[in-house]
């Protein structure tokens, strides 16, 4: 089949801005928490058929799930998969009012569940919990199963014939909505869908971007609560403050404008944002890659043309080698087709419009598009302006990438470019083509898809005297077990004697001197610095 020209090309509908809903708690929720002692209960046997949940654990940085030691009163046995039909079922459950403590422990952190395209009508829900009615009993009482297997468990609980209702303990979400004003203005949330984005996650403030340019307006009321001190190529020093330039103040604020400040705008995620000053040649865009590269920045936005250059793309390597980051440059503006030849690691941005039309060149070089035509975004003076260019649609997608490594820091370069591939809407030709690359970036899926890739504990048991969890291995990352007391921690200690194991395909760690009373453990994962291997 060949190319259409982009005038050919169908115009799908623009879609209707919506207000979007945030977990009560928050993106930071955590998967996989279980009761030592119990039953080990398997996290990865989820049911093959359509009602099917997968637990994801949390942000993988910060913890790959918890799982809970201690003893608590009115905690009922998990139940066998055979007493699900058995007439002994009505004797396990425990009635809500005295189910407090086994349900304390489930709705502290134990969230799993899905709410991907793939399974729109899922929502997250309490580990290991059913509530059921039984026709002879006057109140809703709890049944506790495998984890991981509620959504089937409770299919079956429903189907006895002693059964009212059986339901899975669901996590309900508050309406939000974020307050920023001008956001109505904004069309490009609406067809990015960054409101289901930001049903996962809002950013993340370890994860930065560089935007490559003339400094922006620091102290933008709308950019200064995520701005952090960048860069001078020029000068070879600090860039502390800056009274800006527009373009790049207006390619700043579509990267990453505070979400839900009660001003202006919404840019594409809450992660830290940092001026590299540069006048536009060549070679300061390659050292100011490099400084960003040295200086664990790993999304760099370089709103100039260039993009055909291999000294960029060398330095587009040296990201992605030191920092697994990316480097993201201007499909340039104009019509037509633009001879750029492709570079491996300079990932090019076409511009869309509302409609998705293209509005820039086209060539080898592009790899997404984005909107970037007719957006709103902060501006000089403290003010915001409605401007056209892939100068816009760049920091746009860095924003979404940024958004992405928000949600999984552990994912590679290559693993962010896969799910923006995938995940992206495909406007031209099938795969990918010259007009709009992999697609024009959506930010709901690809934000489901990073959300899709933590890692997960699948079991955790007594061990002995001591307690092991047990999860996904993973080459490519550093895991650590962290304890807190009590269901809430508000603290957590590192387990500084945790012993490392393998129990078949699974890696283990083990803590061999738990504590008597309630205590919470963690997974952490981190990246492995790039170049060590695993032991």
């Amino acid at each position: 089949m060949g190319e259409l020209s982009p005038h050919e090309m169908p115009i799908p509908k623009r879609q209707e801005a919506r207000s979007f809903r945030r977990p009560a708690i928050g993106p930071g929720a955590l998967a996989g928490l279980l009761l030592a002692g119990s039953t080990a209960a398997n996290l990865g046997q989820a049911p093959s058929d359509a009602d099917s949940t997968r637990s994801p654990a949390v942000t993988a940085q910060l913890s790959a799930g918890e799982v809970a030691w201690g003893a608590a009163t009115e905690i009922p046995p998990i139940c066998s998969w055979a007493s699900l039909t058995a007439a002994e079922l009505p004797s396990l459950a425990i009635p809500l009012p005295r189910a407090e403590a086994v349900l304390r422990v489930a709705h502290a952190r134990a969230i799993i569940g899905s709410k991907g395209p793939a399974l729109p009508t899922h929502r997250p829900h309490a580990c290991g919990i059913v509530l059921v009615k039984f026709k002879a009993a006057r109140q809703v009482a709890v049944l506790r199963v495998e984890t991981g297997r509620e959504p089937e468990a409770r299919r079956i609980i429903a189907a006895r014939s002693d059964v009212a209702f059986a339901e899975l303990d669901h996590l309900q979400e508050r309406q939000f909505l974020p307050d920023d004003p001008r956001l109505g203005v904004q069309w490009h949330h609406a067809t990015l869908d960054t409101f289901a984005a930001w049903d996962v996650a809002l950013g993340n403030p370890t994860i930065r971007i560089a935007i490559v340019d003339e400094p922006f307006q620091m102290d933008h009321p709308d950019l200064v609560a995520n701005t952090v001190p960048g860069w001078s190529v020029v000068t070879s020093a600090p860039v502390t403050q800056s009274a800006g330039a527009n373009h790049s103040t207006l390619g700043a604020g579509m990267a990453a404008a505070v979400i839900n400040n009660g001003l202006g705008v919404a840019g594409a995620a809450n992660c830290a944002i940092l001026p590299i000053h540069i006048t536009g040649f060549t070679s300061e865009i390659y050292n100011a890659t490099l400084w960003a590269a040295t200086n664990d920045v790993r999304i760099v936005s370089a709103s100039w043309s260039g993009a055909d250059q291999e000294t960029l793309n060398e330095a587009g390597a040296s990201l992605r080698e030191t920092v697994g980051g990316l480097l993201f440059m201007a499909g340039v503006n104009g019509a037509g087709l633009l001879g750029y030849a492709a570079q491996p690691d300079i990932w090019c941005v076409s511009m869309t419009d509302a409609a998705d039309n293209l509005r820039s060149h086209y060539g080898d070089h592009i790899d997404f598009a984005a909107p970037g035509f007719e957006i709103h975004s902060t501006a000089l003076q403290s003010g915001y302006q409605t401007a056209s260019g892939t100068s816009y649609s760049t920091p746009l997608a860095a924003g979404v990438s940024a958004l992405v490594l928000a949600i999984n820091p552990t994912l590679d370069s290559a693993q962010v470019t896969d799910i923006l591939k995938t995940t992206a809407d495909d406007l031209g030709p099938a795969g990918w083509d010259r007009f709009y690359g992999w697609g024009r970036i959506h930010a709901g899926r690809a934000a489901a898809a990073a959300r899709d890739t933590l890692p997960r504990i699948r079991w955790a048991t007594r061990s002995g005297a001591g307690f092991t969890v047990a999860f996904d291995p993973n080459p490519a990352l550093e895991f650590s077990l962290w304890a807190g007391p009590g269901t809430t921690p508000a603290a957590w200690m590192a387990v500084s004697n945790a012993m490392a194991g393998t129990v078949g395909a699974l890696d283990t760690l083990t803590d061999p001197t738990p504590p008597p009373s309630w205590q919470l453990y963690r997974i952490k994962a981190n990246r492995r610095p790039l170049g060590r291997s695993a032991p």
